[in-house]
């Protein structure tokens, strides 16, 4: 029997995707298998305790629900408390989950605190927390549905990390996005495809102006109450279906597709690009501070000049 999530959304740190250089970000320390157990620590919470991020679980039923082996689902713990984003409030050292013969102890009851999170009831940023990624567990369920796995959970959280503007839309390119998540190229060119399928992103692609070439614009699905989801896909079905169609007349016909060959060409308009991102609670600078740590200077140049 699979577990729902005891809360609808929570939201986590921006940061643990920003680019560090040689060091590597929360997210490369912890994988996106190490991403996805994370997300599944929300279905063993326990209500009305001192650290609202609370969890009573084990190896065990972790293992049920992420499908993962004990060996992974034990490697996986120790990767998310050596990135200090979890930690074991009854066990203080990794080898009392062994047994005489060094087999994980799975079924050992585990208390589980995350210390690296957000308040899971107030959702405005507040002036000594830096930015974050809302986390619509709900439509993670709806991802599960479909039939996605857990890659699927840390491209939403890449392209929401790069939607916190006012027009709620991330430009980044597929290669882009595949050497940041360290998956494969021709893999992501197939998730986009999917996530428009199912509805859950809308891509376009946008003439440069006065060069030669398109940027390409992503808008995802971010909620997953019902009113939302009808609203966003109000908003986006036509152009999703014409990109599916594309996709799919190509597939019929045995050719190779570039995902990004057949989004839908939207018109250049004359807004001031340099607003893009816009200034939402004076976090301007940080942002131009944040690209500059990142090394996006084409991003630079299109937002600030």
């Amino acid at each position: 029997m699979k577990l729902n999530y005891t809360v609808k959304a929570m939201k986590i740190k921006s940061e643990w995707f920003d680019e560090m250089g040689r060091k590597k970000n929360v997210y490369q320390k912890i994988t996106y298998k190490g991403l996805f157990l994370y997300f599944q620590l929300y279905k063993f919470r326990l209500h009305n305790q001192e650290n609202e991020h609370t969890f009573m679980t084990s190896i065990s039923m972790l293992r049920k629900e992420t499908g993962y082996t004990s060996n992974e689902v034990f490697d996986l713990l120790k990767k998310l408390k050596a990135a200090k984003v979890i930690n074991l409030e009854n066990v203080s050292r990794w080898e009392y989950l062994l047994d005489i013969d060094k087999n994980v102890r799975d079924k050992d009851i585990l208390m589980i605190t995350a210390t690296d999170a957000y308040s899971l009831t107030d959702y405005e940023r507040k002036e000594d927390e830096g930015f974050y990624i809302y986390i619509p567990l709900d439509l993670f369920t709806k991802y599960e549905k479909a039939g996605l796995n857990e890659k699927y959970y840390a491209l939403y959280c890449l392209i929401k990390k790069w939607s916190n503007n006012p027009e709620d839309k991330m430009w980044m390119s597929i290669s882009k996005m595949a050497n940041r998540l360290g998956f494969d190229k021709d893999y992501v060119n197939q998730m986009i495809y999917t996530l428009n399928r199912n509805y859950f992103l809308s891509s376009y692609r946008k003439k440069r102006k006065g060069e030669q070439g398109f940027n390409f614009e992503h808008y995802i699905l971010d909620n997953g109450k019902s009113d939302k989801i009808e609203k966003f896909v109000s908003e986006h079905k036509a152009n999703m279906d014409k990109l599916i169609k594309r996709v799919d007349k190509k597939k019929k016909s045995k050719k190779s597709t570039n995902i990004e060959d057949e989004m839908e060409i939207i018109e250049v308009t004359d807004e001031n690009d340099k607003l893009a991102f816009g200034k939402r609670n004076g976090e301007t600078i940080n942002l131009k501070r944040q690209l500059i740590a990142d090394n996006e200077l084409d991003e630079i140049e299109k937002l600030f000049g």
